[in-house]
This record gives structure tokens, C-alpha cells and sequence, in this order.
């Protein structure tokens, strides 16, 4: 069967945007979701900051990223517990952090959550707040901008390539089976070819 050429090679950019747009929506998910149950299912306890301060690393290209870094005392079970709890996220922004070590100053008591299964796993700043959702929001995000694109491109350059008969030359729609002028038999193909005789004419 004869075929006419179609858009497959300009589909490969769009595809790309939308697999790793798709796949930053489920990590998003699975990150979302880990959140959502460490609010449902991990219990709280009263706790008092010993030592707050502000942190950093060198992240990306020498950036000097922040973070706040707490540590709490607390007892459970009759047992006392030291452990120390790092921010959400980080920033560039060291005020920003120096804020939320503020809020957490030493001799503060403040509620956290901890894990049932690991005492000395807590997040001090669980709820539903931007700080505790920033990575999934993050993700989510982008995998939307990502998957969005993908589409856009697969959606315009799809209609904006024109598709001719092998035959006689002639545009044809995607989807037909027939060249409506010279009735050649058509099927979609990505390495067909229009003959240079028909191009010229």
C-alpha cells in the first residue's frame, strides 16, 4: 500500500515534554500522598526547642542555600527523646529562614509529629501549610508546565504539517484513506517520501 508523510518526526520534542511532565505529576503524587499521611496517621507529642539555628550548604553552581535546623526534646512512653528536625526546603533566602528559627527560639514548647514506628522521626512544622507541601507543589508544577507544552507542541505541529499523495502530489487530511483526487490508497507513515517529481510540480 502506498503511504503519504505525516508529522511522526516533529512528535518527538512534544512526546518528550509529556512523559516527563506525566512522570513529575506522579512523583508529585507520591510525595503528596506521603504527606498526607504523616498528618493522618502520625500522632503528636509537646516538645521543647533546646537549639535552634540557621544552616547552609553549597548547592547548584555555588549557590549558598539555607535551612533551619531545630532540635527538640521530648518524652514518650517515659522515655526522653533529643532529636533534631531540619525545614521543608530550602532557600537561597537567609532571612527567610532566620524567621522560621526564630518562631522555634530555645525553652519555646511547640506540638510535632513523629513517627509511631520511629520516635526519633519528627517533622516540626506538619500541617497544612506551603512549607510542608513544597516538594510536591513544586513537582506538581512543573509536571503540569511540562505535560501542558507537550501538548501544545504535539497538538500544533501535528495540524501544522501538511500531509500530500505519494501519487499526484496533492494535500490530503490525516486520516484518509484515499487521495481524493487521483484515489491512490493512503496509510500514515513517518519515512515516506513525496516523489521529487511530484515536488517539483
Amino acid at each position: 500500500m502506498i503511504v503519504y508523510r505525516s508529522s511522526g518526526g516533529v512528535k518527538v520534542p512534544g512526546s518528550i515534554f509529556t512523559c516527563v511532565g506525566l512522570i513529575l505529576l506522579a512523583v508529585a503524587g507520591w510525595f503528596g500522598n506521603r504527606q498526607f499521611n504523616i498528618l493522618k496517621s502520625w500522632p503528636t507529642v509537646e516538645a521543647t526547642v533546646a537549639k535552634s539555628r540557621v544552616v547552609h550548604y553549597r548547592g547548584r553552581r555555588g549557590r549558598i542555600m539555607y535551612e533551619a535546623e531545630v532540635e527538640f526534646r521530648y518524652t514518650l512512653g517515659g522515655k526522653s527523646f533529643g532529636t533534631r528536625s531540619r525545614s521543608d526546603y530550602s532557600t537561597s533566602s537567609y532571612s527567610a529562614m532566620k524567621s522560621i528559627a526564630d518562631a522555634f527560639a530555645p525553652g519555646t514548647r511547640h506540638r510535632v509529629r513523629y513517627n509511631p514506628a520511629d520516635p526519633q522521626d519528627i517533622r516540626m512544622n506538619a500541617g497544612y501549610n506551603f512549607g510542608f507541601f513544597f516538594v510536591p507543589l513544586l513537582l506538581g508544577a512543573m509536571g503540569a508546565l511540562f505535560t501542558l507544552i507537550g501538548i501544545v507542541v504535539l497538538v500544533a505541529l501535528r495540524s501544522a504539517q501538511p500531509l500530500f499523495c505519494p501519487g499526484c502530489g496533492s494535500r490530503v487530511k490525516l486520516g484518509q484513506r484515499f487521495c481524493p483526487e487521483c484515489a491512490t490508497p493512503l496509510q500514515n507513515s513517518e519515512d515516506n517520501q513525496i516523489p521529487p517529481a511530484k515536488l517539483a510540480a
